[in-house]
C-alpha cells in the first residue's frame, strides 16, 4: 500500500453568517470565478484520466438510496470515485467516503510534472449546512511514478465556506515526471458519517512528443 500514514488536523465547525454578509460573499465569489484563467486539466476522465480502484478508499454507502430494477430496489446506490475527474458539477453529484479520511489514486492523462492543484465543490442557492460539513478540509498531494515511488508535494486548507473553486500551487515541485497523483483527505468542515469530494484537477507541464518540457507560460495555473 502507498498510502503514507498522516497525523488528522483538527475540524471546525461552520458558523453562520448574517443574510447581508453573505450576500456580499457570494457576490464575491462570483467575480473570482469569472476572473479565473482556464488551465489543462491532466485529471479529466474524458481526457484519459483514471481512478485506480485498489489504492482508493471504499465508497460510502447510501442505506436510503437503491438501484431499482423493475420497480424492485436491489443494492445500495454506490457513487463512484471517478466523479471527481468529471465537469458535471451539481449537488449530490459528488463521491462520498466513509468518515473524515480517505484518498484517491488517479492515473494521469498524460505524464506531466506536476504544478498546481485545483478542489472544487458544489455552490448555488441550493446548498446547506449539511453539504458544507461534508466537504474536504485538510489535503495532502503526493506526485507517483509509475514504479510506485512517491514524493509529498504539500499539505492544503481548503476553506470551502468562502470559496467552492480554490487552485493551489505545489510547495514541493517534481523535477521529473509522474504518472500518478494521489489525493489524501486529512479532514472534512465537520460532518460524521462522510466526507464528499466534488471535483479534483492537477495542473502542471506535460511531456511533449518530442520528450521535452513546453514553456510554463501556456500552462501556469492562476
Amino acid at each position: 500500500m502507498i498510502v503514507p500514514f498522516l497525523s488528522l488536523l483538527t475540524g471546525a465547525c461552520l458558523c453562520s453568517l448574517p443574510q447581508a454578509v453573505q450576500e456580499v460573499i457570494n457576490q464575491v465569489l462570483e467575480k473570482l470565478e469569472e476572473s479565473q484563467v482556464p488551465v489543462t486539466d491532466y485529471a479529466l476522465r474524458s481526457s484519459g484520466a483514471a481512478v485506480i480502484p485498489e489504492c482508493t478508499s471504499p465508497s460510502f454507502r447510501n442505506r436510503a438510496e437503491k438501484v431499482i430494477l423493475y420497480s424492485l430496489p436491489l443494492v445500495d446506490y454506490v457513487r463512484s470515485p471517478e466523479l471527481i475527474l468529471e465537469k458535471e458539477n451539481h449537488l449530490g453529484n459528488c463521491w462520498p467516503f466513509h468518515g473524515s479520511q480517505g484518498h484517491v489514486l488517479i492515473k494521469l492523462s498524460v505524464p506531466v510534472i506536476p504544478r498546481a492543484v485545483t478542489m472544487d465543490h458544489v455552490s448555488g442557492p441550493e446548498l446547506h449546512g449539511d453539504s458544507m460539513s461534508s466537504a474536504p478540509k485538510d489535503f495532502a498531494v503526493y506526485g507517483v511514478t509509475e514504479e510506485k515511488e512517491e514524493q509529498f508535494l504539500g499539505q492544503f486548507v481548503f476553506l470551502a465556506p468562502l470559496n467552492p473553486t480554490q487552485t493551489f500551487r505545489l510547495k514541493n515541485e517534481l523535477s521529473g515526471f509522474v504518472n500518478y497523483i494521489l489525493l489524501q483527505v486529512l479532514s472534512n468542515w465537520g460532518h460524521p458519517d462522510y466526507t464528499c469530494v466534488y471535483r479534483f484537477r492537477v495542473h502542471g507541464d506535460p511531456l511533449s512528443e518530442e520528450g521535452k518540457v513546453p514553456l510554463r507560460s501556456d500552462n501556469k495555473a492562476p
